[in-house]
């Protein structure tokens, strides 16, 4: 029971008078007040579920109880702790994980029925308190975006290729992580997720690749199906999810294998790379900008030239946002190829720039190359994202630009980590944003 009860007041000690009880502890004691909380379906009463392996009729065969038998004890819990105390409050809310709540079934029934009477249950005044504490006080002025511009000093000179994108896109989170330093927490029960599975998906290749380099084996099919299986065993994933994701592993498996076959019979590779690091200083006036990076595969053909491979379990960027530059992140890397930012032996020209879309689903994997088989067109590219990257950086070296949050609001990144820090809801639905920034 002690530990139930909420703790309040100095050095973790338990409030002398407030309690939060459950209903077989609200059962064995009594109070001076008591509010019943959570009163809306699927909570009280919960939900009556079978369950996912026995149907109804199997688990009357087999002597279980039906799942109806929760509702009928949550009805018992209701009625002897609403006749438990001299005062009672049945709280119910209008919104439950941001949708609209539906009331308990018996708490409808009870209004109705004292309706019915003429009669009714009293209002308490807490929901006049709650309306007080959201009620502003004088006029409503909705919160303006941010608009922070740090001394020129602090603002940061190394970013990722993959940063870049964010810079241009929402450049308050650049400000956020890199000169204000913050870093969001992982969730509370954090669960699998798609990064994890996109994790496994990059350790199997980059193990696969890295074992046979140009050598392409044979029997690659069998041999990559068992690293990824290696990568997912080494995830500790539950084994529920891993059996989900055995079967599109295989099939991922299965595609490299076809396509990569067909790769080598086409053009000589006589070289490989994966997760290679690299970095490349570029001189600006006043000071040096250092532009790191990881490629997922980087292969040395024949001819010496280059292939830069990304492998994308998620969302790929258009060919349309990688040609106007939003997405740069393999042009960059082409660039840093070029000047050898990923060392003497991969300094080349890249000819080919392509993303891997890899889900294992239905079309386990997607091709989709920038500017395909348009050469010129590609150098043109690569030439622009450098050029475009010393724009942005003489962008912000400026000490009068800001780092607006979401200045595009049609070119907004799906994901961020300081969307509630930036109060996007606050004012995004009536702001108009300032031409700042600059694709690369």
């Amino acid at each position: 029971v002690r530990s139930r009860r909420a703790l309040r007041g100095r050095d973790g000690m338990e409030h002398p008078r407030v309690f939060i009880w459950g209903p077989l502890e609200a059962r064995l004691q009594s109070a001076d007040v008591i509010i019943l909380g959570g009163l809306v379906e699927t909570v009280w009463p919960p939900a009556a579920e079978p369950g996912p392996w026995l149907s109804r009729p199997m688990r009357a065969a087999i002597g279980l109880p039906s799942p109806e038998e929760a509702v009928g004890l949550a009805a018992h819990d209701f009625l002897s702790a609403a006749v438990s105390a001299p005062a009672v409050i049945l709280s119910c809310p209008d919104r439950r994980d941001g949708a609209p709540a539906v009331p308990a079934r018996w708490l409808v029934r009870l209004e109705t029925l004292l309706n019915g009477t003429g009669a009714g249950l009293p209002v308490h005044a807490a929901t006049d308190w709650v309306r007080g504490l959201d009620r502003p006080h004088g006029p409503a002025r909705p919160s303006p975006s941010p608009r922070p511009c740090p001394p020129v000093a602090v603002r940061p000179s190394r970013l990722s290729v993959t940063e870049i994108e964010t810079w241009l896109r929402d450049p308050y989170a650049i400000y956020a992580k890199h000169i204000l330093r913050l870093t969001a927490l992982d969730p509370l029960e954090q669960e699998t997720d798609a990064a994890d599975y996109g994790n496994v998906v990059h350790e199997a290749m980059s193990t696969f690749f890295r074992q046979h380099g140009a050598a392409w084996p044979d029997d690659a099919d069998t041999l990559l199906r068992r690293v990824m299986r290696i990568a997912l065993a080494s995830s500790f994933a539950r084994p529920a999810l891993a059996a989900w994701w055995e079967p599109r592993l295989d099939r991922i498996a299965g595609w490299v294998a076809e396509i990569e076959r067909g790769r080598r019979e086409a053009m000589g590779v006589t070289a490989v790379e994966t997760e290679k690091r690299g970095y490349v200083d570029i001189q600006r006036p006043g000071r040096r900008f250092r532009l790191v990076g990881q490629a997922d595969r980087i292969e040395r053909r024949e001819d010496d030239r280059l292939a830069i491979v990304d492998y994308k379990t998620g969302q790929v960027p258009s060919v349309k946002a990688m040609e106007s530059g939003w997405a740069p992140q393999l042009p960059l890397e082409a660039a840093m190829a070029g000047i050898g930012g990923f060392g003497p032996e991969m300094r080349a020209p890249a000819v080919e720039l392509i993303y891997w879309h890899l889900t294992g689903g239905f079309r386990p994997g997607e091709i989709k190359a920038l500017m395909d088989k348009k050469n010129d067109e590609l150098t043109n590219a690569v030439e622009n994202a450098i050029r475009g990257l010393e724009k942005l950086i003489d962008h912000y070296d400026e000490p009068d630009r800001c780092y607006l949050a979401r200045p595009y609001p049609a070119l907004t990144p799906r994901f961020s980590d300081y969307t509630q820090l930036a109060r996007v809801a606050e004012w995004s639905a009536a702001a108009v944003s300032d031409d700042e920034g600059a694709a690369v």
